[in-house]
């Protein structure tokens, strides 16, 4: 990948990968077998300033671009998935604020998220709302001392942590935005287990039960969120999950590899049967793709390029299915070695169909990719 970079590109890369692969390389597994991403990595995080990585340098963040951005979640998901989300979903808070917030609550709230002094999530999943979220039944009312917010979110990925929440409800103008304290009166937080993957990620179930909201605690006007808000929140969340399965097949390849060039099978090395070439060569192909198309999506949000949604969205695509796919294979070409943890490809399997499945299914994104790219491509252009 280094030949799609720049120079300072390249070291920022290098950095980022002994950084985080010093650190936790050999950890991924313990979390997810224990359920929990330990507190001590929250904090390493915050002292390593990764939780301000998408922050403005004058908030106290890094200020870094998004192609810096992605190679940071390849970086943390090459480690583990559930890593990689909380600082996906921190920042998914964190850019909302920085660019729609009012600067009452840039300056209140930036920088405690950029030092992680604070941890945020997302609240927006219903158990009858997903993808399509103008069936969300959660409402923000009105208030004499200011509004009042009533319903329940399900899947909020480190809700249980989360110390702030961003809260998708339906006002009286449409659809909106709110922040909600962890230390509401009105607030349960409960946790969610059993989930195929991510199972270090804290999941969270909120119930708001007349949680007493300040006026100042909404993120621009009625109706704003489900055109504005929501929409950019989810490019943010999708460009990292593109990243983060990124960093995924990178991980399944090496240890697949690895196993393959040093496993004897029927007198050979497992390498040297057509089988085995044909599903490396696949693999590293894609992962070799994947990444191109991650860059290009990354330096088109840099440029504010009008097309930097579609690219976002063939990247997540692209990157989801590709991971889906060849961790599928690595597990099988491992045999009974590649279902167990230790070897990390069994976590990298199940994590696959869930980063498929969050901010956006493979058919929800056919959906909004096909007809812009049929009119390009009848119109003699390129993606």
């Amino acid at each position: 990948m280094d030949d799609l970079l720049t120079e300072a590109q390249q070291q920022h890369h290098r950095t980022i990968n002994a950084l985080v692969g010093t650190a936790w390389s050999t950890h991924g597994p313990h979390w997810e077998r224990d359920g929990e991403l330990p507190e001590e990595v929250i904090r390493w995080c915050a002292a390593q300033g990764l939780f301000g990585a998408m922050i403005p340098k004058e908030y106290g963040g890094l200020g870094w671009s998004a192609v810096e951005l992605g190679l940071l979640y390849e970086a943390l998901g090459h480690i583990s998935a559930s890593l990689a989300s909380l600082v996906n979903v921190h920042g998914m808070v964190a850019r909302t604020l920085v660019r729609w917030g009012s600067d009452t609550q840039r300056e209140t709230l930036l920088p405690d998220l950029a030092s992680g002094r604070r941890i945020a999530a997302v609240c927006m999943t219903e158990r009858t709302s997903g993808s399509d979220l103008s069936g969300i039944t959660t409402t923000l009312g009105e208030r004499p001392d200011g509004h009042r917010l009533d319903g329940t979110k399900l899947y909020t990925t480190f809700g249980l942590r989360a110390d702030l929440y961003l809260v998708l409800a339906r006002g009286e103008g449409g659809q909106v935005c709110c922040l909600l304290e962890r230390g509401n009166p009105g607030l349960e937080v409960t946790p969610m287990t059993g989930l195929l993957g991510l199972r270090a990620a804290a999941l969270a179930t909120e119930v708001m039960r007349d949680c007493r909201v300040e006026r100042d605690a909404v993120i621009g006007r009625p109706g704003f969120a489900s055109t504005v808000l929501v929409p950019h929140l989810l490019e943010h969340g999708r460009h990292a999950v593109a990243w983060m399965a990124a960093g995924m097949l990178r991980r399944a390849f090496s240890q697949c590899s690895a196993f393959v060039l040093d496993r004897a099978v029927f007198g050979r090395n497992a390498v040297d049967h057509g089988q085995i070439q044909s599903l490396i060569t696949a693999m590293g192909v894609d992962a070799a793709a994947v990444r191109a198309l991650c860059v290009t999506a990354s330096r088109a949000l840099d440029a504010c390029d009008g097309a930097a949604t579609r690219k976002v969205l063939m990247a997540k695509y692209l990157a989801c299915q590709a991971l889906e796919r060849h961790s599928a294979q690595a597990v099988q070409a491992m045999g009974a070695q590649g279902c167990f943890e230790e070897n990390g490809v069994a976590a990298v399997y199940r994590d696959a169909k869930v980063l498929s499945i969050i901010e956006g299914t493979p058919q929800l994104l056919e959906r909004l990719l096909a007809v812009p790219l049929a009119r390009e491509a009848a119109a003699g252009g390129r993606p």
